[in-house]
């Protein structure tokens, strides 16, 4: 199964909400200091947006694949996960980019 570009597009949307979640994401771990031992603060963040953007991005290509009545064999779920993990991979320079800037 390939993606189109209104796919990519959306993909893209929910990684930009992902990432406009950093300020929160520090907000969180600054609030949580004494609890959490946190060696590396901005690959802790790096890993929060990763979640967020598998989470949402993951249940976006579970529908398309739902409404394209795609068979959910393991081969075509890894398909559309690599191809959302592609779209986060070309966009991690300014993914930590962001995450140095806060």
């Amino acid at each position: 199964m390939k993606l189109s570009i209104d796919d990519t597009r959306e993909l893209e949307n929910l990684l930009q909400i992902a990432t406009s979640q950093i300020p929160k994401y520090f907000n969180l771990i600054n609030s949580t200091k004494e609890q959490w031992d946190i060696k590396n603060m901005h690959e802790c963040i790096l890993g929060m947006v990763l979640q967020k953007y598998i989470h949402d991005s993951g249940q976006y290509l579970t529908n398309k694949r739902i409404d394209e009545n795609q068979p959910g064999t393991v081969e075509n779920t890894m398909k559309l996960f690599d191809a959302g993990i592609e779209i986060f991979n070309e966009h991690i320079s300014d993914i930590k980019r962001q995450i140095y800037e806060n």
